[in-house]
Order: C-alpha cells, then sequence, then structure tokens
C-alpha cells in the first residue's frame, strides 16, 4: 500500500493550479503570467503538470506524454505493456513482458503439447509462450483430500462406457459426447448417441434415433471415439451400430449435427459387420493423410469406412483382445520397432502395418509377434527408461509384462535383457489379488503414482484396486514385504473394491496437487473414489452405481474455464441391488474444485485408450504422433495432463493517480492503473472499487470492470468521477478484492490510497 501525501503550500497550490486551469475558488481566472511567475520564484515548472495527473509520494505532476505507472511518471507507452526491470522499456504492440523481457507470442495452441519444448500454452492469448526459467510468479496447490462440488449432471439416461471431450465446432467450450445405453427396451447393446454441452450438460443433439440408413442406435456396451475422419479438421464421431439378427454391427461416422458420414463397408461397398460385445474404437494415423483410421480389436478401417483388416474373417476382428471370454478388445497403437510406423497391439499380439496409399488405398497386417500367454487388454509405456516401450497387459486375473519389441516377458532386472539367460529369470506374470474367480482385471493405467519419476501400474480387479510395482534396479523397496526378485512385479497397495459384475472395469489418473505424484480415479459397482498414488489413501468417495464394463471416470476441462474436472457416469440397473445403503443414479456426473485449487489440465480425451500424444488440443489424431513413453513429462497412459506452465500465475496490482483535468468543472478523475505483472493472463471482468478514505472499509464512490484481457505486463485503466471535495480527502482503490475470482502469486498489491486530495485552490 502507498501513502501519498500532498501538501497544501502555496506554491504546489499554485502548481496544481496551473494543472487544473487556475482556476480561484471565486470563479476568477487568475494571469497566466503572473501564476507562472509566482511558479518560477518557487522553482517550479509551469509546465510540468500538463495534462494534470498526479502521481507517487511525494506528489509528482506528470508532463503530457507521460503516465503515472508503479507510482512514477514514465513515458506513454502505447501498447500498454511497460517492461524492464525498471519498467522503462515499452513493448511492440502484440507483445507481452515476462521475466522483464519482451516476447514475441508464438504459434496458436490449445494446450501446451501444441507448443514446442520450453513453452507453454497461454490460454487467454491461445498462443506459445517461452516458460519463465526461473519462474517468479507461481501458484503451488497445497492439499491432500478433495473437495468436489457438483458442476452439472444429465440424469436422462443410462450410461455404461466412458464419454468422450473435444470442440465440435471449434466455437466456445468443449462438447461431451455420450452412449446411453438400455434405449428403446433393447437392453445394454440398445444404444443411442447424444451430444451434451460440455459447460452446462444441455442437449445439443437429442439421443439419435436407431433407423437406418438415415441414422444409427448405438451398440451401448461398446466404447465410443472422437476424431477427424471427414477431413474438415473437425473431431467426428465413430462407433458401433446396434446388432442385426447375427448379433453383428457396422461401424458408423457421425459428424457434430448427427449427420451420417459412412457405415463400415468392403472394397467393393457391401456392408461390413463386425463382433463387438464390449470392444472400444481406437483412433491412430497410419497414412499420409491428417484423417484418422479406425481399429477395433483386429480390424482397421480407412477413414471412410472400408475394411482393409478383419483378423479371423467374418467381422471376428474385434474380438482379439477378449479377456477371459469377456468378449471384445481395446487396441493400443504405437510404434514399438522404432521405425517410424505404428504398430497395433490387440493384447498378447502386434500387427504390423504396411500402407499402400493406391488408389484406391488398402493395408497389409501381418503378424509382428504373438505372446505365448493370456490374451487381454494392453497398455505401453517404458518402464526400464532405455527409450523402448514395453506393453503392460491384463489377462485372465494376472499383470504381464512385455518386451515391446519382441513380446516375450519383459527383463526387469536388466534393461539390456544381458541378465535374462533364460525364460524363469524374466519378470513373471503377477495374479491379482482376490484369485482368480471373478477378478478377470480391467485395462491398465500407467503413471508415475508415487513421485519417484519413474511409472508405475494400477488395475482393478473384481476384490481390489491395485498398485502394482516393479523390483528395477535401484528401485526403493523399503518396507516391502516380503522382498521382491529382481524385476519382479509387486503390489505397493491394494484396496478394496466391488466389481464382481464384469471385473473389467478401468481407471485413469490425475495429479490434482501437481506434485509428480498421480492420484487414481476409479469407479466400482458402488462408489467413486479418489486414492493417493503414493500409499492408496482414499482421498474422496461419492456413492455412484453401475454395473460396470470397461468403463471409467476421467478428469479434464470439459466446460474450458481453465479448471479441470471428473467425470463419471452412473447407470441404476443391476449395480442397485448390490450397493446396501447407496441409492441407485444413471447418467453423466461432473465434479470440480470447491477450493479451486487443482491444477488445470486439457480439453480432450478422446477414446478408451487415451493418452496425450494420441490427441491434438482440437481433439484430432495427429498425423504423426509423437511416442508418448519418450515425451518430457509424459510417459503414462489413460492421464491426462497440462503441460508446462501448469504453476504460472497471474499477479494484479493496482496504482491510484489522481486526474486534475475535470477540476474546472468541480470534479476529480480517479484512475487505477490495473497491471498484470505475473506469468499467466487474466480474463476479462475483474471488479474495482474505489472507495473514500484509507481502506475497503470506507463508502464505494465507485466501480469499474476490466473490459479486456490482460496478458502479462499488460495495464488498463479505469476511472470514476467525484466532485471536489471541500476540504482534503483520501480515496482508496481495490482490484480484485477478497474473495477474488483471479487466483494470484501476489494478493499484496491490490489495493492503493491517495490521501489528502482536493482540486487546486489559490488563497
Amino acid at each position: 500500500m502507498f501513502d501519498r501525501r500532498w501538501y497544501g503550500t502555496i506554491a504546489l497550490a499554485l502548481t496544481l493550479a496551473a494543472c487544473g486551469g487556475r482556476n480561484t475558488p471565486g470563479g476568477g481566472d487568475p494571469d497566466a503570467a503572473g501564476v507562472d511567475a509566482v511558479l518560477a520564484d518557487a522553482g517550479i515548472d509551469a509546465d510540468l503538470c500538463t495534462g494534470g495527473t498526479l502521481c507517487g509520494s511525494p506528489a509528482t505532476c506528470c508532463a503530457a506524454g507521460n503516465e503515472c505507472v508503479d507510482d512514477r511518471c514514465l513515458a506513454a507507452c502505447t501498447s500498454g505493456v511497460h517492461c524492464g526491470a525498471d519498467l522503462t522499456t515499452c513493448c511492440n504492440a502484440g507483445e507481452v513482458c515476462l521475466a522483464a523481457a519482451c516476447v514475441v507470442p508464438g504459434a496458436a495452441c490449445g494446450d501446451s503439447y501444441d507448443c514446442e519444448p520450453g513453452q507453454f500454452c497461454e490460454p487467454t492469448l491461445g498462443q506459445c509462450l517461452p516458460q519463465p526459467d526461473p519462474l517468479t510468479c507461481e501458484l503451488v496447490p497445497q492439499f491432500n483430500d478433495l473437495m468436489v462440488t457438483q458442476e452439472w449432471a444429465y440424469t436422462a439416461d443410462q450410461i455404461i462406457s466412458i464419454p468422450v471431450v473435444a470442440n465440435l465446432d471449434g466455437i466456445g467450450p468443449p462438447e461431451v459426447v455420450v452412449n446411453l445405453t438400455q434405449q428403446d427396451g433393447a437392453g445394454f447393446p440398445g444404444g443411442r448417441i447424444a451430444i451434451l454441452d460440455g459447460r452446462t450438460g444441455g442437449v445439443l443433439v437429442p439421443p439419435i434415433a436407431n433407423n437406418p440408413p438415415t441414422s444409427y442406435g448405438s451398440h451401448g456396451r461398446s466404447t465410443i471415439a472422437l476424431g477427424d475422419v471427414s477431413g474438415d479438421a473437425r473431431p467426428d464421431v465413430i462407433y458401433a451400430s446396434r446388432v442385426d439378427a447375427a448379433f453383428k454391427s457396422l461401424i458408423v461416422a457421425i459428424d457434430r449435427t448427427g449427420a451420417v458420414l459412412w457405415t463400415s463397408h468392403d472394397p467393393g461397398g457391401a456392408a461390413h459387420r463386425f463382433t463387438i460385445e464390449n470392444a472400444a474404437v481406437t483412433l491412430a494415423n497410419f497414412d499420409a493423410d491428417p484423417m484418422a483410421e479406425v481399429v477395433i480389436g483386429g480390424a482397421l478401417l480407412d477413414h471412410d469406412g472400408t475394411v482393409l483388416w478383419d483378423q479371423g474373417g467374418n467381422g471376428a476382428g474385434p474380438t482379439l483382445g477378449t479377456n477371459a471370454t469377456y468378449t471384445g478388445g481395446i487396441a493400443a497403437v504405437a510404434d514399438l520397432d522404432g521405425d517410424g510406423r505404428p504398430e497395433i497391439i490387440t493384447g498378447k499380439q502386434a500387427w504390423r502395418v504396411t500402407w499402400n496409399a493406391g488408389p484406391p488405398a488398402s493395408a497389409t497386417v501381418t503378424a509382428y509377434w504373438t505372446y505365448a500367454g493370456a490374451d487381454g487388454y494392453p497398455a505401453i509405456a517404458d518402464l526400464d527408461a532405455d527409450g523402448h516401450p514395453e506393453v503392460v497387459l491384463t489377462a485372465s486375473a494376472q499383470v504381464h509384462v512385455l518386451d515391446g519389441r519382441t513380446g516375450l516377458l519383459w527383463c526387469g532386472r536388466d534393461p539390456t535383457g544381458a541378465a535374462c539367460t533364460s525364460a524363469a529369470l524374466r519378470t513373471q506374470p503377477f495374479n491379482i489379488p482376490g484369485g482368480a474367480t471373478q477378478n478377470r482385471g480391467g485395462p491398465p493405467t500407467i503413471a508415475d503414482f508415487d513421485g519417484d519419476g519413474r511409472p508405475e501400474i494400477g488395475v482393478a480387479g473384481g476384490h481390489s484396486y491395485s498398485l502394482y510395482d516393479l523390483a528395477r534396479p535401484g528401485e526403493d523397496l523399503t518396507g516391502v514385504t516380503p522382498t521382491p526378485a529382481a524385476g519382479a512385479i509387486f503390489a505397493r497397495w491394494s484396496q478394496a473394491t466391488q466389481d464382481l459384475s464384469s471385473n473389467a472395469s478401468g481407471s485413469s489418473v490425475f495429479d490434482f496437487q501437481g506434485d509428480g505424484a498421480a492420484e487414481v480415479v476409479y469407479n466400482d459397482e458402488c462408489y467413486m473414489r479418489v486414492y493417493s498414488g503414493t500409499d492408496g489413501r482414499v482421498q474422496l468417495t461419492i456413492p455412484s452405481t453401475t454395473g460396470t464394463i470397461h468403463e471409467y471416470p476421467l478428469v479434464v476441462d470439459v466446460d474450458g474455464d481453465g479448471n479441470s474436472e471428473i467425470m463419471v457416469v452412473a447407470n441404476d440397473s443391476n449395480a442397485g441391488t448390490d450397493c446396501p445403503g447407496v441409492t441407485p443414479r444413471r447418467g453423466l456426473y461432473v465434479y470440480g474444485d470447491a477450493r479451486d485449487q487443482w491444477v488445470p489440465t486439457r480439453r480432450v480425451w478422446t477414446q478408451h485408450a487415451y493418452h496425450v500424444t494420441n490427441a491434438t488440443s482440437a481433439g484430432n489424431v495427429p498425423m504423426v504422433e509423437d511416442d508418448n513413453w519418450a515425451t518430457p513429462g509424459l510417459n503414462n497412459y489413460r492421464q491426462n495432463v497440462q503441460g508446462d506452465g501448469v504453476f504460472n500465475a497471474p499477479d494484479l496490482a493496482v496504482d491510484l493517480s489522481i486526474g486534475l483535468d475535470t477540476c474546472d468543472g468541480g470534479q476529480l478523475v480517479l484512475r487505477a492503473r490495473v497491471t498484470n505483472r505475473g506469468a499467466l493472463g487474466v480474463r476479462p471482468g475483474v471488479a474495482v472499487a474505489f472507495h473514500r478514505g484509507t481502506s475497503a472499509a470506507g463508502p464505494v464512490v465507485g466501480m469499474a470492470m476490466t473490459t479486456v484481457p490482460l496478458l502479462p505486463g499488460q495495464s488498463t485503466i479505469l476511472t470514476t468521477t467525484v466532485a471536489d471535495p471541500a476540504a482534503p480527502t483520501d480515496y482508496f482503490v481495490t482490484v480484485d478484492a477478497p474473495p477474488g475470482m483471479v487466483a494470484e502469486c501476489d494478493e499484496t498489491n491490490n489495493d492503493d490510497v491517495a490521501t489528502d486530495v482536493q482540486c487546486p485552490r489559490v488563497d
């Protein structure tokens, strides 16, 4: 807080008179030359006050061409961005001030993964900026348990597969696409697609009726995906249709309005149907155009719906990846051998794809490797930091880790593989706690759960959710009993759950505090819970019923407000009778942080096999996917993140100066310069309040609201006019007064005071 006092000496009064038009209380206009002579005798330049702004303490009257900045008269800066250690550098129009330097914003971005390494995506600007190093304006969350508030809910229908999120029209907040189930009396396979507003949950495209060929209902037990298959650079919706008499489904693509783009067909044009059951759509790019190809288990479709591969024929491809008779695969796509071309991993099998551009386009898919063990659900990461990926496989109540280049059991004891001279020395499958009965295990999630810089594996079973670690060289095994063998899988912690219906549900992870240790977000038949990744401690419990298939809660910025939200689906069918004391519910529920402290995240989650590098910020599949395991800050699977800039914070500061140019009319102008001195932009709509007195306890004499974004270094001036007081009066200003809407790195510079203020008088 700055204390500004102006003392009423005759010389100062005459100076102020020069600023304010030299009016006398009697209304006369003293001779200008005479006043100037008096000022000169007092050693004061009569032109100093041209423009009429009092600034700083002691008061300085800023001359024309100057402005009051940080209590100093500085040369006016047309860009409004004063920069440098002493704020005397004026940045050019369009530049921002970061780390005391003028910076030209870079490429357009939706999140930091659109930017070059060392840059962050400034959300107010939507362009990349260099990440300050060191970061001097930051906010690091400090909390343990999660406190949530329900932001919205869609409760009209049952849902038993994950929602998918992206901005389908490129305007405003993201949209949410849901696969409704138990529609039209057709049971779980009877589904409909609907599109919701991510901000409110309002229905944008009502549930689409099953009316082929005009429109197609969905297979309510399957998982849908988003990505551009039409070439308009906007995400489309890809899903499995309802079954025919032979229990087979078409694959359908629709645009954001619900219009059908295509249905799956052979190269000759005949309809091609598949056995879907519980399968999930995976999108990837195998050719040289930006439109995505579609993978469902062991089937591959071009972006126009042409079926190029159906392993086993007759629509059997999607059954590859079936886990312990639970029909339907959830394929992964990754470049396992480092040749720059992605492979399809259906489970215990990996497949090479050779693309033939045509026309017409075609693909040759050949076996790469086959694991000798059971089939199941894959996920990809580099577990030993050797630069090569491993495949984590959940299959028949066990967790398996495979060498991504060979399909052999991984050599966890030695990244080079030299120490594994026999199969027995390789990392053996680990039994999911609870036995083999009703315990097949769900799709694995991979993240750094404990903050040690190395990824671990999270898997849900029928009886527990468990975190699995690996006895890698240098692994901290303190407190682990019995001590695992070198390279072995072991359970770090396990929490009792209940999923006896499918025992194949998934999970996702998110680092809510940004401390490097990710939390688990999981829903069994009765409850959604968040577990501490470090020790499994329950940080949040919400009653939420589901019959379970492969669904999981996910974390995404669903409303585009810069904050993370948890999304969880629910249904009140058979699960309702299995959860004593829990009220069954249905639909989709969105929860945010009641204290607004969770770190931000991306605005996309596009498929079951989501990982950051397989979705652009626009919700599409990249032309060439970066290896997730080799991208700094990632090496994860089914985890959402933010990237650089996660702790960047704004810092709003306010300076109060006094305009005397309206004294002729008997008024003072209170001018509040609001400046963002931080490392993150602030959207319009921040309140400024002017008070009489020396604190916010004084009466309000004016209110104003910022109308422009304030990027780092930028400022804006807000004013209010008050009647010239009969006696010297104090004024006080605040910006974003508590409880403010802007979380800042410094809350101590949000007010300022000017004392003994009055239009000049000449006695």
